[in-house]
């Protein structure tokens, strides 16, 4: 086991400022697991890869780098996942950029999660009765409107051992959001539309910011995406304001647009 023998090679300076720690702390299961090793220039290695968690001060921005060994050689770097994070940002915050770097490394590795035998009983989300829609009772209407999510919802469930809305959202939930506003089919969008404002207006708090930022997230800097959003948000005008109103706010967010947008 590795844990805190990195300490030792890395800059004070970046431990005391932007939790690199932390970051660190929720990775290092899985380092362990893929037998990464702490080398002294601050990278990990294994026999397969060479990684770096680094933060970058002029962008304010965490990244992930990785590079292919092939016979003993390390190639060439390549940013796989990069985050902003700012003085406003702390230690929970900096989890969240460990738990998001490892699935981009499983990825990048092509490692599958493995479940164990009580993964396959995880249960989906439900709708509680009576009341406002909670984020749980969003997330259950979105599974059953993309079906294709519910076994990445379990996986999701079984690698992190609790539900990171935000972070399932912008992975899985935005990128579906796009296809259908960019698939012209009115049957499909009115559908969607119809869900969405029902949401809307049932929705509590937590869940109707949720829903908002989501729709900014899939329009976010996608001219064919916003203009379909307007074309389906027409019939609410109250909906669409709020859309609207915050399209400024979440395009200079540090803490949604990381996480919502990804590339």
């Amino acid at each position: 086991m590795y844990n805190g023998a990195v300490i030792l090679f890395l800059d004070v300076n970046i431990l005391d400022n932007r939790y690199y720690d932390r970051v660190i702390a929720e990775m290092q299961p899985f380092l362990d697991e893929q037998s990464f090793v702490p080398q002294k220039d601050g990278s990990f290695k294994n026999d397969r890869k060479s990684i770096k968690i680094e933060y970058d001060e002029p962008r304010q921005m965490y990244t992930l780098s990785a590079a292919d060994i092939e016979e003993g050689v390390t190639g060439e770097y390549s940013e796989i996942n990069a985050w902003l994070f700012d003085d406003s940002q702390n230690a929970k915050d900096a989890a969240s950029v460990g738990v998001d770097f490892i699935g981009s490394l499983r990825k990048n590795m092509g490692i599958k999660i493995r479940r164990s035998a009580s993964g396959n009983d995880i249960e989906l989300p439900s709708v509680s009765k009576g009341g406002s829609i909670t984020v749980t009772g969003f997330t259950k209407k979105m599974l059953d409107f993309f079906p294709v999510l519910k076994d990445e919802y379990k996986n999701h469930i079984a690698q992190n051992g609790n539900f990171l809305y935000l972070n399932f959202f912008g992975e899985f939930l935005v990128p579906q959001l796009k296809g259908v506003l960019k698939s012209g089919n009115k049957k499909q969008m009115k559908k969607l539309f119809d869900l969405l404002d029902d949401m809307y207006v049932k929705g509590d708090r937590d869940t109707v910011n949720t829903l908002v930022a989501l729709i900014c997230a899939a329009a976010y800097s996608d001219e064919e995406v916003l203009a379909a959003v307007r074309k389906m948000l027409e019939e609410d005008k109250h909906f669409l304001s709020s859309v609207e109103n915050f399209l400024p706010v979440f395009s200079k967010s540090r803490k949604l647009l990381p996480v919502l947008v990804r590339k």
